[in-house]
């Protein structure tokens, strides 16, 4: 029974009320939102930064390894 239930509310055949929520907590989870956005992108930028750093250093051995 319980596992109908979770399986109705994850395909949205269930839907729960929408309670309201004081100021402070909706400019709260805005800002947290925001932070997660934030973040997201900011490791996105850090996986490219490495990705070039390596490929950067790979042909920095490459071209000396020639040069010799």
């Amino acid at each position: 029974m319980l596992s109908l239930w979770r399986k109705q509310v994850r395909e949205r055949v269930i839907v729960a009320r929408a309670s309201k929520l004081d100021v402070e907590t909706t400019a709260e989870l805005r800002r947290l939102k925001e932070l997660e956005r934030r973040y997201k992108v900011l490791k996105e930028e850090h996986e490219l930064l490495k990705k070039a750093i390596r490929f950067a250093s790979g042909r920095k051995r490459k071209s000396s390894s020639s040069s010799k």
